[in-house]
């Protein structure tokens, strides 16, 4: 945007001295006493006269800030995951259906509302709002978890010839609506585009949804549910390739996380690790999420 603005000033100072050089009385007039000398803000007024209503306060990245802006609204992507309380991701036997595919692992945060209490100058202030976020977690295994029982339980999945199933996709998907709490420090408190941020904080959630899912190669088969023994425990038949199935699967209803944003003008680098166990205490592993990722679009 920039580049385009300076290119259309050069073309419009260009035209008004090859106009200048064609007056009546034929001499060159010299615009070092007249436009290069007029300053930025003569220019913009020249320049505002050929745009009708053209204002380069107008432009997102040439505004000056007016107030602190802190680094919360926007859309953010991201990997997440979840360790167990000595940060490992290798789980034991018990939880083999608790391996993921991290990679695969992508989260969406959607934060469109954000609220921003000056301290200090402009550069040190506190950041709250409203976001949404999307965590999906790619599982390596072909276990199926049950929703109704006592506590949480996988089982393998089994064709009628006794072959483990290989599945397309195996996840699980949770949502929540989050509400954050940072303390946000800034270096520029007039320029956002040349300014470094640091914010540390926590994040509050409320699940609102969650559900697996799995993409099975064939469809209108009966498929087994069998335990470490091998002993089938229940049948069930796939109708279609994917089956989704929503449910609570003891997850914990409420989330709280440490959190930091990081980052230099627009560019922002968030990363996030659970207070709260990721299940509800005794009815799953204990295990606390993690997420890291950037800010596509900050506003």
């Amino acid at each position: 945007m920039k580049t385009t603005l300076k290119i259309t000033l050069v073309f419009f100072l260009l035209f008004q001295l090859s106009s200048n050089t064609t007056a009546q009385d034929g001499k060159r007039r010299h615009w070092d006493n007249h436009a290069w000398h007029m300053g930025d803000s003569a220019r913009m007024q020249d320049f505002s006269c050929a745009m009708e209503n053209f204002n380069i306060q107008d432009f997102p990245f040439c505004k000056d800030k007016t107030k602190f802006n802190g680094h919360w609204a926007g859309v953010e992507i991201g990997i997440n995951g979840y360790v167990t309380p000595d940060f490992d991701m290798n789980f034991n036997p018990g939880y083999l259906y608790m391996n993921m595919n991290t990679a695969r692992s992508l989260m969406v945060n959607l934060n469109p509302f954000e609220l921003n209490v000056n301290l200090l100058n402009n550069k040190i202030g506190f950041t709250t709002g409203l976001g949404f976020q999307i965590s999906n977690y790619y599982f390596t295994e072909n276990y199926v978890m049950l929703k109704d029982s006592a506590h949480l339980t996988a089982y393998q999945v089994q064709d009628n010839q006794g072959n483990f199933v290989d599945m397309e996709v195996n996840k699980m998907v949770v949502c929540y609506v989050n509400l954050p709490l940072f303390l946000e420090f800034q270096t520029n408190p007039y320029r956002r585009l040349s300014s470094f941020h640091v914010s540390l904080g926590v994040i509050g959630g409320v699940r609102i949804g969650s559900h697996t899912r799995q993409v099975y190669e064939n469809k209108g088969e009966t498929y087994f549910l069998v335990d470490d023994k091998g002993d089938k425990i229940a049948t069930f038949d796939v109708e279609r390739h994917s089956v989704r199935d929503r449910g609570a699967y003891h997850l914990n209803p409420f989330k709280l996380d440490a959190s930091f944003r990081v980052g230099w003008s627009h560019l922002n680098i968030f990363g996030a690790y659970g207070l709260t166990q990721m299940f509800q205490k005794d009815q799953g592993p204990e295990l606390y999420p993690f997420t890291v990722g950037i800010t596509l679009l900050g506003w």
